[in-house]
């Protein structure tokens, strides 16, 4: 073999060995980009969902229904004057208010 054709063979290896590192090293930049990336595209806790839908049940169905009999309730004790009857309604409107709204006061106080 004569020396040229040696040297350019040596070349010719080292850049493929450079080729390799370079190929190594942006499979490794790219899982290392690419899964933190996909491990944050759930962040949602799984119980978030569940918590979520109770928090609208009793904040909103329950606490609607709940209200309007209460204040059928109280208007009936009113209307036939039963003692007490103004402290009635002015509870059932102050528990009204506290149910309906506790989502909207938890979010206005602290932001949850």
């Amino acid at each position: 073999m004569n020396p040229i054709s040696s040297s350019t063979a040596h070349c010719c290896h080292r850049w493929l060995r450079w080729l390799r590192r370079i190929r190594e090293s942006v499979t490794l930049f790219s899982l290392l980009v690419l899964f933190p990336t996909l491990a944050a595209a759930q962040t949602a806790s799984p119980f978030d969902t569940g918590f979520n839908a109770l928090q609208n049940l009793f904040t909103g169905t329950i606490a609607r229904v709940a209200s309007l009999i209460a204040i059928v309730i109280g208007g009936y004790s009113f209307a036939h004057g039963e003692p007490g009857a103004k402290r009635t309604l002015a509870g059932v409107v102050a528990g009204t208010g506290i149910a309906v709204l506790a989502a909207n006061v938890l979010s206005w106080l602290w932001g949850v």
